[in-house]
């Protein structure tokens, strides 16, 4: 008996002393906690451009990127873009060819898709132009409201550019014609100008608008022209300043001012009514070279009275403000179009009204609209544009032609898909419009 209770207590010493070790050994065991990587939010916070051409480099920069190309990669509607090189804060790549002018921009960094905080016009993405084309014509999309006629063009440079559709309409585009917006509103096709700073003038067709930074939709009839009642303009031109300009009005009154708000009228074409004379389009280099076009009531060398093309000119500081009647010419033959490349070469589009031969004649003037000369009457142009006194182009339906002899011989340059309703030319790029297209090329 006593020794099963000796065996007893030995068990359980025993057991007290294993459960001791064990206790002993849990408390000197050092349990590492598992190592928690912190990813920091990667964003997108400015571009170096918001757009360019395809081709260009651009650097995007932000927090949180990778020095690691092969972690990343830049799309623009799924297409990829080459990218160049990486910081923590920096990536440079090469902009890709799209489809869209403003393609969808998406950066991704080991399959995560970064935030991107970039506020700009193009709702956080870059617009992309196609790689202007120095050998031939190419096209970029362009969202018209409908297939009207684009009466004025103005171009400022090779990315800035208004023009008026029919109707009230007068849009812009200052990223070469990436994006578009209402500038102004414009009645009959009539008259305007746009500065350099965004500024202007503009015939609403229920007043004369001033055109703040920006562009104004309204109607903001401003001047103070006396007891002069202004008709219809449409040929306007003021300085950057906005306080020297030029006004003609459709009936052949000239005012002029040199603070932007009192206008004195200086010169008057003389009729017996007001239907006698129609002045309707123009072309204006500065206030002392402008040349507004129509026609005007006028006899010719046998008497006869009849509506003949008319020219209102000034195209110098010392002469002052002359007219030049196109008497020879029959009765019903309008001034339509007029381009100057320079204050001296200048070249006058005339038709027959209601013609349905629309007969067509091209006249040239080498000393500022003094004297002019018919040079042309072959294909029946309605718009045209030149560069210098040999070099210029012409639209007929759907085709561009090139004249490089001063308007006497044209040449097929360029056949499109749509009829071609405006071109117009500006630091070596030609710019014309079709129904949903920019046809551009560069020189």
């Amino acid at each position: 008996m006593k020794k099963k209770i000796a065996l007893i207590v030995l068990l359980q010493l025993s057991l007290l002393f294993t459960n001791c070790s064990s206790d002993s050994e849990d408390k000197s065991t050092t349990v590492t906690p598992p190592v928690v990587e912190i990813v920091k939010t990667a964003k997108i916070n400015s571009y170096s451009k918001d757009y360019g051409t395809t081709g260009e480099t651009i650097t995007v920069k932000g927090e949180n990127f990778t020095d690691k190309v092969s972690d990343m990669k830049i799309t623009f509607d799924g297409t990829p873009a080459t990218i160049l090189s990486s910081t923590v804060s920096e990536i440079s790549f090469t902009l890709p060819s799209t489809e869209k002018l403003v393609p969808t921009l998406v950066l991704t960094i080991v399959n995560r898709t970064v935030i991107n905080d970039v506020k700009n016009t193009y709702n956080g993405n870059i617009g992309i132009l196609p790689i202007p084309s120095t050998t031939g014509w190419f096209t970029i999309p362009l969202d018209r409201k409908n297939d009207s006629k684009i009466p004025r063009i103005q171009m400022l440079s090779d990315k800035i550019l208004y023009y008026t559709q029919s109707g009230s309409r007068l849009s812009r585009t200052l990223d070469g014609g990436i994006t578009w917006t209402d500038w102004a509103n414009n009645g009959f096709g009539a008259g305007f100008h746009a500065t350099i700073n965004d500024e202007g003038w503009c015939h609403t067709g229920f007043g004369i608008s001033k055109i703040a930074v920006g562009g104004y939709l309204g109607i903001d009839e401003f001047g103070n022209f006396g007891s002069n009642s202004v008709a219809t303009s449409y040929s306007m031109y003021v300085d950057s300043n906005m306080k020297d300009g030029t006004i003609i009005t459709q009936r052949g009154v000239v005012f002029t001012t040199v603070n932007g708000i009192d206008f004195n009228k200086i010169y008057e074409i003389e009729v017996q009514n007001s239907n006698e004379i129609n002045i309707f389009n123009s072309t204006e280099l500065d206030n002392d070279h402008i040349w507004a076009i129509g026609y005007k009531n006028i006899k010719d060398a046998n008497g006869f009275s009849g509506n003949r093309p008319f020219i209102l000119f000034k195209n110098n500081t010392a002469d002052g403000w002359k007219e030049y009647p196109f008497v020879k010419e029959n009765s019903g033959y309008y001034a339509r179009e007029i381009c100057f490349a320079d204050s001296e070469n200048g070249f006058l589009l005339v038709d027959k009204y209601l013609s349905t031969l629309l007969d067509v004649k091209l006249f040239k003037t080498t000393n500022g609209g003094d004297s002019w000369s018919q040079v042309y009457n072959g294909e029946k142009f309605t718009k045209f544009t030149f560069k210098d006194a040999n070099t210029g182009w012409a639209i007929l339906d759907n085709k561009i032609y090139k004249t490089t002899d001063g308007a006497s011989t044209w040449v097929l340059d360029y056949t499109h898909d749509q009829p071609i309703r405006n071109i117009s030319y500006k630091n070596n790029v030609v710019w014309a419009f079709s129904t949903d297209k920019i046809i551009k090329r560069y020189l």
